[in-house]
């Protein structure tokens, strides 16, 4: 209602309320029939992902692109002679691109994306007409200068549209309003058949005769098999994007020159022709040539009907810019001139293969014509002659007592707006929810908030990367849970978990990705449920898996016993299988309780040259960092510093600590609101480190002394070499939640690391699981 409300004020002069005014207006005026405009959903659908991905913020035109044919459906049951019952013929609009279909006729424009409905609301619907559309349409009728190229073509700028849109990408819903312009004649001066005739509409085979249609039928088709011929020898490529390119279209309009007899022999002085509609062309005619020729149009409107002096039927909405154009730019304003309103059954494709037929040809090939005796018949025969009187050049200017002023914006109008389903002025919309399927909504929904970033906050963010990231995550336990979700948030899909554990009935209250039905009969696996979990929660667009396994640790013995063969080969599978799933990953998080845990995924990860995120909690603070590249990772990239790893600030070696302690110290006890600080942090510093030239290699900030002892604050101003497209790439961060301060120091490798040096990888490389078994 507000969108009426304000389409009222600014007082738009649509389609059918200038359709009524001359359906309501003396009979000699000609009652022009709209288009109506037929949207595919997988349009709306490609367009709302083109807002989304490209477009942004932009409300500036981009190309549209639209095609109408002839069909016999265009029409109902009822009195077709004053149009009540006449549906109007549709303008389609899909994703087909520039697939060739000479069977169709093209129309050109542009569609505007508007940021919020508050704008469709408030825009000067008139002025917005007139901006998109005017420049093309004057400039192919020679009141201003055009390019010399496309826009200049008849075939091409006559025939415009335009739309403008709002997209709800939360809903997916889309409110449209399309427009065929067309200018329009000053208040006054509408475009009427002449009054030298008592007959303004002549049915064609009643005017000619059957042959003659046939004639007109062939000659027609052998102008679109040149068309085609002289594109394709041309090979006229244009950009993708512009105007026109290599696709023949079939023209809207042609200039047609009848068959001329003599009148007292009947013998043809000149064979009927067509010729493309342009100003050269009509300008090389004789005059004799020009007093005949006919102006025709491929009129959309099938309607069938007798017209008389009494009654008309309605022609096609085209007719009305190639009026103007034969005023405007060939100069024959204030005269009659002829039109045929050529309405066929339907087009044929055509191939630039075919060759155009001979005079003698008269066969079934073009017996698309009523028959003689059967005028009810569909056909050539239903064409229309037309005789119309011009308006004067002056009568297409609203301006015309302010002769000062040239703005054609004020000078020039366009009328097209399409009427929406209750066929009152304002646009319609549409409810893309019901034809897509659930897992693609939850998939935009999910996608959503980091594609509006890309608008105006973070326009270098690399989505599509993120969204192939393989990572694992070592670990399905408190920090698990909370570091896979944020992932989600990142929009990460591939996330593989691994954890030997079960659910407990004390884990769903801090552990998110868990509920009380996960506890039930001893517990699902951790790793199988928290991958089940995270499917249920994006949808199945998430691939997610969890695997089962013990890290092998320092200081767990295993080998003992009667078992001792069985349980080794199990240690060995677990060794390897965790390699496996270190090696295939774009980047490893270290999520684990216990210290002596880290160790072999900090082997494994350098020695595969694997990013790896370690994040660990204590009571009331957190660790986390990324462990630092390799040396010859390093080198590859031109960088000498090594990073040290989580062990490298420990000189003692990594051991059982579970070995003697009380249940407190066994369990990760810390406080609730830890883990999720640390979790984000961690993964904030995953997403970082892939926006940076350099991954992993990258060099930390340079810390500053603020005055304060102890705190660093390093700033970035975008120069720094530790800076990515989303900040800077800190080594380490630390926090504690008893004074609320954070610190991001930078520690390099401990070259006799237990866990990092370069002489463990080494021994890892070369033993494999013989080593592990060692330590």
């Amino acid at each position: 209602i507000e969108i009426l409300n304000s389409c009222s004020q600014n007082k738009i002069l649509p389609i059918s309320i200038i359709n009524a005014t001359i359906m309501t207006s003396p009979n000699n005026l000609v009652r022009f029939l709209p288009f109506r405009s037929v949207a595919e959903p997988s349009f709306w659908l490609d367009h709302n992902s083109r807002k989304l991905n490209e477009l942004r913020l932009s409300e500036a035109g981009v190309p549209l692109r639209g095609f109408f044919g002839v069909t016999t459906t265009s029409i109902t049951t009822g009195d077709t002679n004053n149009g009540s019952a006449i549906i109007p013929p549709g303008m389609r609009f899909d994703t087909s691109g520039d697939a060739r279909r000479n069977e169709w006729i093209r129309a050109h424009g542009t569609i505007h994306s508007l940021n919020t409905i508050e704008n469709l609301k408030r825009c000067d619907k008139n002025k917005f007409l007139n901006e998109a559309c005017l420049p093309s349409l004057l400039a192919c009728c020679g009141v201003i200068d055009g390019d010399g190229g496309s826009i200049d073509d008849p075939n091409v700028a006559l025939v415009p549209i335009t739309c403008i849109t709002y997209c709800d990408l939360k809903t997916n819903m889309t409110v449209y309003w399309f427009a065929f312009p067309a200018l329009s004649p000053r208040k006054g001066c509408a475009i009427a058949y002449s009054t030298n005739t008592t007959t303004p509409q002549t049915r064609l085979i009643d005017a000619w005769g059957t042959n003659e249609c046939r004639t007109l039928s062939k000659c027609f088709h052998n102008f679109r098999v040149m068309q085609e011929q002289q594109q394709q020898q041309q090979q006229c490529i244009e950009e993708e994007g512009t105007i026109g390119n290599n696709d023949v279209w079939c023209p809207p309009f042609f200039l047609l020159l009848p068959t001329l007899k003599d009148e007292s022999t009947g013998v043809v002085i000149r064979k009927m022709k067509c010729f493309a509609l342009n100003k050269e062309t009509y300008n090389s005619l004789s005059d004799e040539e020009k007093q005949s020729s006919i102006f025709g149009f491929v009129d959309p409107n099938t309607t069938t009907g007798t017209p008389s002096s009494t009654t008309t039927l309605a022609v096609g909405w085209t007719l009305r810019n190639l009026v103007a154009y034969l005023s405007l730019s060939l100069g024959l304003g204030g005269s009659d001139a002829k039109f045929l309103s050529f309405r066929l059954p339907f087009l044929r494709r055509v191939d630039s293969s075919e060759s155009c037929s001979s005079d003698d040809d008269m066969n079934n090939s073009y017996m698309d014509v009523a028959d003689e005796f059967d005028k009810n018949d569909e056909g050539v025969g239903n064409s229309l002659l037309l005789d119309i009187a011009i308006p004067l050049v002056s009568d297409y200017k609203w301006n015309n007592d302010d002769e000062a002023n040239d703005d054609i914006y004020t000078s020039y109008r366009c009328v097209g707006w399409e009427l929406n389903k209750k066929n009152k002025a304002g646009p319609r919309s549409i409810d893309l929810r019901p034809l897509v399927s659930p897992s693609h909504l939850a998939r935009q929904a999910n996608d959503l908030n980091l594609r509006l970033m890309k608008w105006r906050a973070l326009p270098n963010l690399d989505v599509q990367r993120l969204s192939q990231l393989k990572v694992v995550l070592l670990g399905a336990g408190t920090l698990g849970c909370s570091v896979a979700r944020t992932l989600l948030g990142w929009g990460v899909r591939k996330i593989t978990f691994v954890d030997s554990g079960r659910v407990s009935y004390s884990n769903p209250v801090r552990q998110s990705l868990f509920g009380i039905d996960d506890c039930k009969e001893g517990g699902k696996y951790k790793a199988v449920a928290a991958a089940e979990s995270l499917v249920a929660i994006a949808g199945p667009d998430v691939q997610s898996e969890g695997v089962v396994l013990t890290i092998p640790m320092p200081g767990h013995s295993f080998g003992g016993g009667k078992d001792g063969e069985a349980e080794t080969a199990a240690v060995k599978k677990d060794v390897e299988t965790l390699h496996k799933l270190i090696d295939e990953s774009d980047v490893a998080f270290l999520l684990t309780d216990t210290r002596e845990s880290r160790w072999l995924p900090t082997v494994m990860a350098l020695a595969t040259d694997t990013p790896l995120i370690n994040a660990a909690l204590g009571l009331d603070s957190w660790l986390v960092i990324r462990h630092g590249a390799s040396s010859s990772a390093l080198a590859s990239c031109g960088q000498s510093q090594r990073l040290g790893c989580y062990f490298c600030n420990d000189i003692v070696a990594p051991e059982n600590s579970t070995r003697d302690r009380t249940l407190d110290q066994q369990c990760t006890v810390t406080r609730p609101g830890l883990a999720p600080i640390a979790a984000s942090m961690a993964t904030e510093l995953c997403v970082a480190m892939f926006h940076h030239s350099l991954g992993n290699c990258a060099p930390p900030p340079e810390a500053k002394r603020n005055g304060s002892a102890g705190s660093y604050s390093p700033a970035d101003d975008g120069t720094s070499p530790s800076s990515s497209a989303l900040g800077l790439m800190p080594h380490q961060i630390r926090g504690t939640i008893v004074t609320y301060m954070m610190m991001t120091p930078s520690v390099p490798a401990f070259p006799s690391c237990t866990a990092c040096a370069d002489s463990v990888v080494e021994q890892y490389k070369k033993g494999g699981f013989e080593f592990v078994k060692c330590v």
